[in-house]
């Protein structure tokens, strides 16, 4: 396998460039972006409506007929493409 032939530049050139220190900027681009996906899935949380009871009555457990619960419609709704 050949050698490959050496740069011009120093070790000590190519380690200058880099920074020592990392950007407080980054840094708190990244922090901001992470509270404000937090707070934007909160917000969409709490923006949901809550779901109400149907009342249930003797009759309709009897018949024995399909019905359209909450929790049927909760499906429906999610189910849709």
């Amino acid at each position: 396998m050949r050698a490959l032939p050496r740069s011009d530049r120093s070790a000590a050139t190519v380690s200058e460039a880099a920074p020592s220190k990392t950007d407080p900027k980054r840094r708190r681009f990244l922090l901001t972006l992470g509270v404000g996906g937090a707070g934007a899935a909160a917000a969409s949380i709490a923006a949901l409506p809550a779901a109400a009871e149907d009342p249930v009555t003797s009759d309709s457990d009897s018949d024995g007929r399909y019905r359209e619960t909450t929790h049927v419609r909760d499906y429906y709704r999610t189910a849709k493409l």
